[in-house]
């Protein structure tokens, strides 16, 4: 089995809700619990979860996962990326989550590691139905690229620079892919709750 870390991002400042989007409820659960609570049933090397709030660190150290508070979130998602490479331990990949992506299924997680099992020198990602989502499994060769990233870049620079490692994952519920940036995708995400 290859060692794949786990790191969640939930950091973010939330600029297109004007208000913190993580302590918004779906079903009286926070929505950054369901995403933590979904990795509790992998098997991963460890968990890192990157945040700026006591009450996520809190909920990710009871959960058994390493908590990084994250000061710097206000520089862009380059310093959640950073803070969770520099305290992980040395793995084969690095599976990164956003924590505004609540309805991730464990199956979809499962098909991911599995492919970067058979593939474990490739960027693995999922198609939710053609549209690329998270989350992303980077190999260890990538890790100083990610650790060089600036500001607001994303994991999304590296993919292209590196086209010829990405291995796309097909995922046919499309529901997965939604991240909830606005109060419309929160009051979808409100009616997707109930009816999953």
């Amino acid at each position: 089995m290859l060692r794949i870390s786990a790191i969640v991002m939930a950091s973010g400042m939330s600029k297109r809700m004007m208000s913190d989007k993580l302590h918004l409820k779906i079903n009286d659960k926070y929505i950054y619990e369901y995403i933590l609570e979904t990795i509790k049933e992998c098997d991963f090397y460890e968990t890192i979860v990157v945040a700026k709030n006591e009450d996520i660190l809190r909920k990710a150290e009871r959960l058994g996962y390493k908590g990084i508070k994250n000061p710097r979130y206000y520089l862009g998602q380059s310093e959640s990326i950073k803070a969770a490479l520099r305290s992980s331990k040395e793995a084969d990949g690095f599976m990164f989550f956003v924590a505004d992506q609540p309805f991730i299924k464990l199956t979809t997680i499962q098909k991911l590691c599995s492919e970067f099992e058979y593939n474990p020198s490739k960027i693995v990602l999922p198609y939710y139905n053609g549209t690329r989502g998270n989350p992303v499994i980077f190999p260890f060769h990538l890790k100083e690229d990610l650790l060089n990233l600036k500001e607001d870049q994303g994991g999304k620079i590296v993919i292209h620079n590196n086209q010829d490692l990405v291995i796309g994952v097909d995922i046919q519920r499309e529901y997965e892919n939604l991240d909830i940036d606005t109060i419309d995708d929160y009051e979808k995400a409100k009616k997707l709750g109930i009816n999953l």
